[in-house]
């Protein structure tokens, strides 16, 4: 798409992007009616030089949201660790994330 705007990196191809219709102001700016889009990152580059989005693999993806939630559980090891709970009253919990650990375990493997 055409927009006002002003490379500020030659090798990366980012632009400074104008919002508005001024084009006297554009003009005495420096800016350009040219051709840019908006990159995944959320910078402007000119045409054809946004970079692509990295694709993260569906096995890596999984990890951290298994990661995620077994830092939910984390309180468990800090209660018993001050004597507030015991193992006996968070088993099925810690066997829970036992399992977790083990999914990430088989994962981090493929």
């Amino acid at each position: 798409m055409k927009k006002w705007a002003k490379v500020n990196n030659y090798i990366s191809k980012t632009c400074d992007v104008g919002i508005g219709s001024n084009s006297e102001l554009y003009k005495s700016l420096g800016f350009e009616y040219i051709d840019v889009e908006h990159g995944y990152n959320g910078l402007w580059y000119l045409r054809g030089y946004a970079p692509i989005e990295p694709q993260i693999p569906e096995n890596v993806k999984r990890i951290e949201e298994l990661k995620k939630e077994l830092a939910t559980y984390d309180y468990i090891g800090v209660k018993i660790a001050t004597g507030c709970a015991t193992i006996e009253e968070y088993r099925e919990q810690i066997d829970y994330c036992e399992s977790l650990r083990r999914e990430i375990r088989r994962l981090n493997g493929e």
